[in-house]
């Protein structure tokens, strides 16, 4: 069973403070910010965020499966406006990992790709 919940959100862009976000950029900064807040660090919301930060160091052969579950989980359980259909983890420059997501938004079943460096 799908939540239904308005795409119509609209917040303050991470990178410019002077600038809207909405639509597929809100969700993109939402998926963003669950993905790097460590469980915990929310004190009034001690669950939310995500695991993905155990993985980080870990070669991408070995923390591939666990780090796509983690991904997973943790936008199925926090962002209800969309239905995670892939994940992908690459390996960068300087070891930094690449988390690819592949999503279809639930209002208007647009599919949208969000690239993340962690």
């Amino acid at each position: 069973m799908f939540k239904q919940a308005s795409t119509s959100n609209w917040q303050v862009s991470i990178s410019a403070p002077t600038v809207i976000v909405e639509n597929a950029n809100d969700i993109a900064q939402c998926v963003y910010t669950i993905l790097a807040t460590v469980k915990g660090t929310d004190p009034l919301r001690p669950l939310f965020g995500s695991d993905v930060f155990m993985y980080l160091d870990k070669p991408v052969n070995i923390a591939k499966t666990a780090l796509m579950l983690e991904v997973y989980n943790a936008l199925w359980f926090w962002e209800s406006r969309i239905i995670v259909t892939g994940v992908s983890i690459k390996s960068s420059d300087f070891c930094r990992k690449v988390i690819e997501v592949e999503a279809i938004v639930i209002q208007s079943s647009a599919q949208i790709e969000m690239t993340f460096n962690m």
